[in-house]
């Protein structure tokens, strides 16, 4: 399966590099942008385009001095607006970064605080874990309904956030065993208000170093999502 799997990305970065009638609409024409920090590079549909982190991102206030924004990118189509954010937790904030190395509860307890601005968040999915090229990961999808004003609809915001610690532990170490310092947290935060545009997600690669290409989201993580509906 892995071998299957690392045929169809080289396959995909192939097809990038040809002629494209119109790259914005192509869904399989990526974009690539490079962490040169972290020396971590992405791949992202190129449907989404490059901005200024806005003054109200993913980020909320009260971290943004201890999350480092990376990467801003929005798409705007006549029926949704889709966005993902790149950001680095690292050592700014020791506190910060202990919890989260956590994973599960920290990605929990920021996708509930960025999204209640908007009203009452509500989890889709509980946090999961799964890797990427060794690097642990995990990832939850919640959904909040925006009020509107009389006599127009309500519209409903879906969003994931997954972090991954930017280091490895060293082999063979037991669970029972402390891991070695962590310097860096990176997260991935995903909105929308189509909750099929969620399966673009699938769509960003990341590799670490001169790693291989890997696919950032586990399909697994796509399979529990399905399963439990998005009601």
């Amino acid at each position: 399966m892995l071998r299957y799997a690392s045929i169809f990305l080289l396959l995909l970065l192939r097809l990038t590099a040809l002629p494209q009638p119109d790259g914005r609409n192509n869904p399989v024409v990526l974009e690539r942008f490079h962490d040169d920090a972290l020396n971590i590079t992405y791949f992202y549909p190129s449907r989404f385009a490059r901005l200024p982190f806005p003054p109200a991102t993913a980020l909320t206030s009260d971290t943004r001095k201890c999350v480092q924004p990376t990467l801003f990118a929005n798409s705007i189509t006549p029926i949704d607006t889709s966005s993902f954010a790149l950001s680095t937790v690292d050592n700014t904030c020791p506190d910060v970064l202990r919890f989260a190395t956590q994973l599960g509860p920290f990605i929990r307890e920021r996708i509930q605080s960025q999204l209640k601005q908007y009203g009452e968040p509500r989890i889709i999915q509980e946090p999961s874990s799964y890797t990427i090229d060794g690097h642990a990961a995990a990832i939850t999808l919640a959904s909040v309904i925006v009020p509107a004003p009389s006599g127009n609809v309500a519209r409903t915001i879906y969003a994931a956030k997954a972090c991954v610690l930017g280091s490895i532990p060293a082999r063979g170490r037991k669970q029972s065993e402390p891991a070695g310092p962590i310097s860096h947290v990176v997260c991935f935060d995903f909105t929308t208000q189509n909750s099929d545009l969620l399966n673009l997600m699938f769509s960003f690669i990341v590799q670490f170093d001169d790693r291989p290409l890997e696919p950032m989201f586990s399909g697994r993580v796509l399979s529990r999502r399905k399963a439990g509906g998005l009601g």
